[in-house]
């Protein structure tokens, strides 16, 4: 029954891909960016694992099977959303907005972007230098200071905004010089640090943002050949983390099987163990570790250092909370630090059933920001753009990993394009 399950979910998956594609001609659809992406998670890592035989060992056959049938009512849900969102009326054109200053548009860029260098260069130089910091492996700055750790995304900002609809102008050195020294620093912390989510934040912002801006999409085949290629990379990547750094001469490993095997680290194996433990003990969050990244997490802790016990989710600085403290006493197992549950666990251990709707809400956010980016463009190119960045860390990390994320990309970027904007006589 558990096999048949993840058939029918993969089944789902190719289809929903197929269809959204068939349907709207973009290959920039959420539909067709996600769905291969939860494929990997819910399809092909357990298929791996039934194959290996050792599946049973962490996660009985009932309790799995239980979870494969939330993820797939998981999945019909995010399709439905997407669907309705991918249909909704954008809203109507502002009759007094006359357009966007580019000037102002590269301005922020440059500001902003400026600061996240400033602030990348700054938490390298705290934690030893460059030399120091990308000669060990998963090497990263570091600063005590969450703010100045977390500026670095302005990075993003300024790239997003470069190459923005009425911020792309290849032609200005200025331009090409900024747009290449904001990516720098993240493809130097994805590829010499051997970090998944800077290279996939990097290379998306780049290639999807080059193309919309444009108002153009690759062809198919050289989509799904870019998407193989990410995804090869990045399962390069992580297999090799330990060996990836300047001056190593470890041998790179090219089997990826090892991030399909059983084991407590495994998010499909430790997202199903979650989900089981929220579920026996009836202790779930009801949003309130997505309220504490927007509440509890921007104050520094050197103001409030017990900011997380107080508000009532100290176990949110291990793995997410996810795993709250039951894993142990139902699963046999623990937690291996730094796992990730990935979507529809996450969810679940947050809003029990009712992360069905809560499903149906992300699809039709997701479905609706594309809607908007390719009927209206302007301001809505660059924020779907920011959706489909976070699309990774939903599916295979947290909500967690997204809120602060968002929150950052967010802000400036609107805030630029608020003052980018040329506002006529009221009509």
């Amino acid at each position: 029954m558990f096999e048949t399950m993840v058939w029918i979910t993969g089944i789902l998956c190719a289809g929903g891909m197929i269809r959204f594609y068939a349907k709207y001609r973009d290959p920039f659809h959420p539909g067709v960016l996600m769905l291969p992406m939860f494929a990997f998670i819910y399809v092909v890592m357990p298929l791996y694992q039934i194959n290996a035989g050792d599946l049973f060992v962490y996660v009985s056959e009932e309790r799995i099977t239980w979870v494969a049938t939330i993820v797939l009512i998981g999945l019909i849900c995010l399709i439905a959303g997407l669907e309705l969102g991918s249909n909704s009326e954008p809203p109507p054109p502002n009759p007094n907005l006359l357009g966007y200053r580019p000037e102002i548009l590269h301005k922020g860029a440059y500001i902003i972007g400026g600061a996240g260098l400033l602030s990348w260069l700054y938490v390298i130089q705290n934690n030893g230098g460059f030399a120091d910091v990308f000669s060990s492996p998963k090497g990263m700055g570091w600063s005590d200071i969450g703010f100045i750790r977390e500026a670095a995304y302005l990075l993003i900002v300024g790239v997003l905004l470069l190459l923005s609809p009425q911020g792309y102008n290849p032609k200005s050195k200025l331009w090409r010089l900024a747009v290449c020294a904001f990516s720098l620093p993240y493809l130097c912390q994805g590829l010499l640090g051997a970090q998944r989510g800077p290279t996939f934040l990097v290379i998306v912002s780049l290639g999807m943002s080059w193309y919309m801006a444009r108002n153009k999409r690759p062809s198919v085949p050289a989509m799904l050949a870019s998407a193989a290629a990410v995804g090869m990379l990045l399962l390069f990547l992580v297999t090799n983390r330990d060996r990836i750094y300047v001056g190593s001469k470890a041998k790179m490993k090219t089997d990826f099987s090892a991030n399909l095997a059983s084991n407590e680290a495994n998010e499909y194996i430790f997202g199903a163990g979650c989900m089981v433990a929220a579920s026996e003990l009836d202790r779930f969050f009801w949003g309130k570790r997505y309220m504490a990244q927007v509440i509890v997490r921007p104050i520094p802790k050197q103001l409030w250092p017990t900011k997380y016990n107080d508000f009532g989710i100290p176990e949110l600085q291990i793995n997410a909370g996810v795993a709250g403290k039951g894993l142990a006493r139902v699963m046999g197992w623990r937690s291996v630090p730094g796992a990730a549950a990935a979507m529809i666990a996450d969810l679940y251990v947050e809003f029990s059933y009712l992360e069905f709707p809560v499903l149906i809400g992300i699809g039709y956010m997701f479905g609706m920001m594309w809607k908007r980016a390719v009927t209206i463009g302007d301001l809505w190119t660059t924020q779907y753009v920011i959706f489909a960045l976070l699309s990774i860390f939903l599916v295979t990390q947290s909500g967690e990993a997204v809120i602060f994320r968002f929150v950052i990309l967010t802000l400036p970027v609107r805030y630029v394009w608020k003052k980018a904007a040329i506002i006529g006589p009221a009509a």
